[in-house]
């Protein structure tokens, strides 16, 4: 989407400089961030009523098996986000936009909040787990700041690729797929966190050997140097809390 404005701008596609492509990006992901913001401000107010319901273990529970839900869909079993009939009209509504109307800077910020909802499937689980962690706060500030600050975060490649009037964008890979394995061991963790609070303290630790000693031994597959030390590092880990 980012591209396609870049190369709109820049008429012959020639035209474009590292400051002005720059600048579009800018806009284009603090478009982005508003809609993040609003979501996380939403989650927050919304949320208030968790934080006494999060002192019944059954809702724990609940919680806990839902981030261990979202680690499964980071893993590549299911996908989660908007239902397809939406994503194609939300897409083609951003699409048909001719190119005078996204030739503004009003445009351009449209389009970056409304690539919030169409990439939306991308981020669905970190950002599900983002919002289910801001509702247990009941902080709208909380809410609102955390998810300005992760939408910031997704769109500094997005700034990167303005700054390089769009001519170098990260190719897609095996990279993607270990980025999101992480984050799927990372809300395991998560679920581990919630769920100690109301199982025995051995059940814990045999829990969070399993998720040390089970992402040791996948690390240590792969050929990566850096990979092999982190594993033998959470197999240590692993090892102390058994």
């Amino acid at each position: 989407i980012l591209s396609s404005i870049i190369v709109s701008h820049s008429g012959d596609g020639k035209n474009m400089s590292a400051k002005k492509g720059l600048y579009l990006s800018i806009v284009y992901v603090l478009a982005m961030s508003v809609a993040y913001t609003i979501a996380g401000v939403i989650a927050g107010i919304f949320g208030a009523n968790l934080q006494v319901m999060l002192q019944n273990p059954i809702v724990l529970i609940i919680f806990s098996a839902i981030f261990v839900a979202l680690a499964f869909s980071m893993f590549g079993y299911f996908e989660i986000g908007l239902p397809s009939s939406w994503q194609t009209k939300i897409d083609s509504w951003s699409t048909s936009k001719d190119k005078e109307k996204s030739q503004g800077v009003a445009g351009v910020a449209i389009m970056g909040f409304l690539s919030a909802l169409i990439v939306g499937p991308c981020v669905a689980p970190p950002l599900a787990g983002a919002l289910v962690y801001i509702g247990q706060t009941g902080d709208a500030l909380l809410g609102g700041v955390a998810l300005f600050v992760m939408s910031i975060g997704m769109g500094m490649p997005l700034l990167l690729v303005g700054a390089g009037a769009g001519k170098y964008m990260p190719k897609p890979g095996g990279w993607m797929d270990s980025v999101s394995k992480v984050f799927g061991v990372v809300m395991l963790g998560v679920a581990i966190w919630m769920i100690e609070r109301v199982i025995l303290i051995e059940v814990t630790f045999a829990l969070w050997a399993l998720l040390f000693i089970g992402s040791a031994l996948y690390l240590f597959r792969l050929k990566n140097v850096f990979a092999k030390i982190v594993s033998i590092i959470l197999l240590i880990l692993g090892v102390i809390f058994i």
